[in-house]
């Protein structure tokens, strides 16, 4: 099977064919076709590698595959991001690009330059694909004083890596991408590209579409939960996963429906036979998704929300990167402690912890496709209504009308 690259870049080229060789797939170069890779006019990592390879697949009629890369970094609220080939301006060079990212973070402490590189990569059967397989690669890191090294390309110079002495410019290229967002990316490619494109002889036929995974995701107190019920309201067809957790059952809730409560035994043993799809302890308690229902409802091609915390929802992206993830933002500080004490089932205690991690938990906004602010109830609904039929374009993380309110929450 012949697979386009949409790109000109010929390492490129050699590093997948090798890790695609022993699936069967010859990536063959687009330049072989006399294409150019077509502008990127996405607002999401994916959004710009799905645009490349659809374009290239309509333009051969052959499977085509294409990445989206770059560097997000925490101070910064997620910039570069998506455009960091062109962060000092279109035709910009790496020094230019690199220079504007360290003058942006003159005088921030070391503790707060926090950063991480993000690839996304996507193959598609054909331009009209509904379901290519998408695979993420997350490398972590922080951002140097000053630039260190002469590999690598990009911001590799001033990014260094989480454990490591060295940065991304001074590993060999074998160390590099070992570790690295595209390596991640490429070798999750290739271990699922080999049974894309024909089903086993006598395998049962697969449903027309493959169900769609959305992730929600906020702080304690933004409404969250109020918000999912709203939602699978107004969506029949949308179905929600219960996690399990360990934290004791409140009167209003019952087992299986809210939560499945187990033990701290029963969860670790799940854990231990790999059972869910993500985890985390939050606030001294444990939670977690189980993967099995998760994924039989998709490949059956029912649609799932998951309600998660930021934590779970990395998780979950890494395992299953074609899931839409979802941030919902409180309208301000005093809104949050205001429901927060609102629910009557916390303790002064554990409402003031909650709100210290707060912030913490919405600094992740950025890694998520879209972003509801609920500061009008229905409103919110219907945005997430928005989103879950296609049409949430104008609800995603980088519009710039919530700098303003993250600037106030995170501040």
């Amino acid at each position: 099977m012949k697979v386009v690259l949409a790109s000109g870049n010929p390492g490129k080229l050699r590093e997948l064919a090798q890790l695609l060789a022993p699936s069967g797939l010859t990536v063959l170069p687009q330049s072989a076709f006399g294409l150019e890779t077509p502008p990127e006019t996405g607002t999401t990592f994916r959004d710009n590698a799905l645009l490349k390879a659809r374009h290239v697949a309509r333009l051969t009629g052959l499977a085509a595959l294409a990445d989206d890369s770059g560097i997000e970094v925490d101070a910064l609220q997620g910039r570069p991001g998506v455009y960091s080939a062109r962060y000092a301006g279109e035709g910009a060079s790496d020094e230019a690009n690199l220079r504007k990212l360290l003058a942006e973070l003159d005088g921030v402490p070391e503790e707060a330059r926090a950063a991480r590189y993000r690839c996304v990569i996507a193959l598609v059967r054909h331009p009209e694909d509904p379901d290519p397989l998408i695979t993420e690669g997350l490398w972590e890191g922080r951002i140097t004083r000053a630039p260190r090294g002469s590999g690598g390309f990009g911001y590799d110079p001033v990014f260094l890596p989480e454990g490591s002495t060295r940065t991304a410019a001074e590993l060999e290229p074998a160390q590099k991408n070992a570790v690295s967002h595209r390596g991640q990316a490429l070798r999750a490619l290739a271990a699922r590209a080999a049974g894309l494109f024909a089903a086993p002889s006598g395998a049962a036929p697969a449903p027309a579409r493959r169900g769609r995974l959305f992730v929600l995701a906020a702080p304690s107190g933004a409404g969250k939960t109020s918000l999912v019920r709203a939602l699978l309201e107004r969506k029949p067809d949308l179905r929600m996963s219960v996690s399990h957790t360990t934290r004791p059952k409140r009167a209003t809730e019952a087992d299986g429906r809210e939560y499945h409560f187990v033990t701290l035994e029963q969860f670790e043993q799940m854990v231990t036979e790999r059972r869910f799809l993500e985890h985390a302890r939050v606030f001294g308690n444990c939670y977690g998704t189980a993967r099995e229902p998760v994924e039989q409802r998709l490949a059956s091609g029912g649609d799932v929300v998951l309600e998660i915390d930021w934590q779970g929802a990395r998780q979950v992206r890494l395992a299953l990167p074609q899931c839409e993830t979802i941030f919902v933002l409180p309208p301000s500080r005093e809104a949050l402690e205001q429901r927060l004490r609102g629910r009557g089932t916390d303790s002064a205690e554990v409402i003031a912890r909650r709100l210290r991690e707060a912030v913490s938990d919405m600094a992740h906004w950025n890694e998520f496709d879209y972003v509801v602010v609920n500061d009008d109830f229905p409103r919110a609904v219907e945005d997430l209504v928005h989103i879950v039929e296609g049409r949430g374009g104008a609800l995603t993380a980088s519009r710039p009308a919530l700098a303003p309110l993250l600037s106030r929450l995170l501040a």
